[in-house]
């Protein structure tokens, strides 16, 4: 499968958006790959994918394809294999899906979601996602599975000042 070069687009409002040229580019890109299931995971649990999902449904309905839209965000792990079981079968239909995930750090389900999907686009907000749990989600799923990243737009109310994990804290002396 080849790879898509890891990318940053913004999303500001899918309902505005989703002519974009990079918007259109990112699905000619998603679009030269065999996949029928693409998993979205956002970087943090302050950045949503669902609205990317429906974005990225918009534009492949534009290219007069269908793509369906799990929203995941509270599928608790121990439904994860009969999800999994349900989504197998829709492939065989014809269908396409895109997982709309919660972050691995709040969802135990997301990173088996994640590496069950055959591709997977990873979604950070500027300002909000720290370079530590873009680490940590990649690790988790695995950095093979990723095609490459969407910069989102920090939701509202999310602190726009950038959130240190231990490893960025500053060193104090002893």
């Amino acid at each position: 499968m080849n790879k898509l070069a890891p990318s940053a687009m913004t999303v500001a409002d899918p309902d505005v958006c989703w002519d974009r040229a990079d918007w259109q580019r990112m699905w000619q890109h998603t679009q030269s790959l065999e996949w029928r299931t693409l998993a979205l995971v956002p970087g943090d649990e302050h950045t949503s994918t669902l609205g990317v999902a429906n974005l990225i449904a918009r534009l492949a309905l534009d290219h007069g394809e269908e793509v369906q839209v799990a929203d995941l965000h509270a599928l608790r792990l121990k439904y994860v294999d009969a999800f999994l079981e349900a989504t197998r079968w829709e492939v065989t239909q014809g269908a396409r899906i895109i997982f709309a995930t919660s972050s691995a750090n709040s969802s135990l389900a997301t990173v088996p979601l994640a590496r069950a999907a055959d591709c997977v686009i990873l979604c950070v907000s500027l300002g909000v996602t720290s370079r530590d749990a873009t680490r940590t989600t990649i690790e988790q799923v695995g950095r093979d599975h990723f095609l490459g990243s969407l910069l989102v737009r920090a939701p509202p109310g999310a602190s726009r000042k950038r959130r240190l994990s231990h490893a960025d804290q500053p060193k104090t002396p002893p």
